[in-house]
């Protein structure tokens, strides 16, 4: 079998990074985390709030619950399924391997609690440990990485996040490598920013390391001081930005940048002639979008000439952040237009910013498709 590009989707022990010959440096911590779902045992009362009562066990609250031998969470989507998980420092060669039984899962329950808890026939067992590791590149010639085999983070839920926004990035500019119309050096930015943001997600993981696996007053009392930092709003909306992974600038070429270049594109509320619509409901088209914001028709004029690989869209929106936004399919801002900046001057800006990302222009202009804004 022959390909143009292999991808490597293939998970932390990924094969095509292994004979790729990619290094993937990092830590292993000592901690072992269960999973279970199992249905509602009839001899465990669920609480209205969502706590159990467990004969014998008194009183387990809902969410997470610490004690010095680790660490148990209950939660569920439905009455009659628990979801079930607990995290426990353990060698690191403690069997991740063999398949989870529900023995073990209980077993790990009575360490963490000290006590029975009584599980119904199991639905989901899983096992895995905590790794801190990233690829030392995320593209080697035609071979290139996304998701778990790029990148291993020591908290749950983060790679979810991380690996998807891997794949909206390389998509497009692998579809426009394959299909020809890639400028010069598009595919190579995949490395560039990726791996930008996920050395961003280990930070925020590892900082979550530190916070969770202390069990002593120091780290009782950090972990206190923190949850008193995200009373307050600020804190909250960047520690948000900081986990969702939409914190990160992109490194974008050219000087005198625009302060939304290389951002995630704000999702406006915009007024059209067709009704209101948003930044959001633009981008399912997966396409890049021109956004005019203040009826530039010189901008408009300007990017018709790629008007055969990007949409073009006006609009009015509340307190504008920018003329207009030129953004790409993974709805990072490429170009930004400054609030009222002259015609001579954004123009050629936005030829050059288009012509970078999305290659040259057409010679003979296609007729103009309105598409509803």
């Amino acid at each position: 079998m022959t390909a143009r590009y292999l991808v490597g989707c293939d998970g932390a022990r990924s094969r095509v990074r292994d004979l790729a010959g990619i290094p993937f440096p990092g830590t292993t911590y000592p901690e072992v985390h269960r999973l279970g779902q199992v249905s509602m045992p009839d001899s465990v009362t669920r609480l209205g709030n969502g706590d159990l009562d467990v004969p014998g066990l008194g009183r387990i609250p809902w969410g997470y619950t610490r004690t010095d031998r680790g660490v148990f969470a209950l939660g569920s989507l439905t009455p009659e399924v628990l979801f079930l998980s607990t995290t426990e420092d353990e060698p690191a060669e403690s069997g991740n391997d063999a398949p989870m039984t529900l023995t073990e899962l209980q077993d790990s329950i009575r360490r963490v609690l000290g006590g029975n808890l009584p599980l119904g026939e199991p639905i989901r067992l899983s096992r895995f440990s905590f790794e801190a590791r990233q690829a030392e590149r995320y593209r080697d010639g035609r071979i290139l990485l996304a998701g778990d085999a790029a990148h291993l983070l020591p908290a749950t839920g983060a790679a979810l996040n991380a690996g998807l926004l891997d794949t909206v990035n390389l998509a497009w500019k692998l579809a426009g490598a394959i299909h020809g119309w890639a400028p010069a050096g598009l595919l190579d930015t995949y490395h560039g920013e990726r791996h930008l943001a996920g050395a961003r997600a280990l930070l925020q993981t590892q900082a979550q390391v530190a916070l969770r696996r202390g069990h002593d007053r120091a780290a009782e009392t950090l972990r206190d001081i923190f949850q008193e930092l995200l009373v307050d709003e600020q804190p909250l909306r960047r520690m948000g930005a900081l986990i969702a992974g939409t914190d990160i600038r992109y490194p974008i070429p050219g000087p005198n940048q625009h302060a939304l270049t290389g951002t995630f594109a704000p999702d406006l509320t915009l007024h059209t002639d067709q009704g209101t619509t948003s930044v959001a409901e633009l981008m399912h088209t997966a396409r890049p979008i021109l956004l005019d914001l203040a009826d530039r028709p010189d901008l408009r004029e300007t990017a018709r000439d790629w008007q055969h690989c990007i949409d073009i869209h006006t609009a009015e929106t509340d307190h504008r952040p920018a003329d207009a936004l030129l953004i790409r399919p993974d709805a990072h801002i490429a170009w930004a237009a400054t609030t009222d900046e002259p015609a001579g001057t954004a123009a050629p800006a936005l030829r050059e910013a288009l012509s970078c990302w999305f290659g040259t222009p057409l010679k003979t202009r296609v007729p103009i498709i309105d598409r509803p804004s």
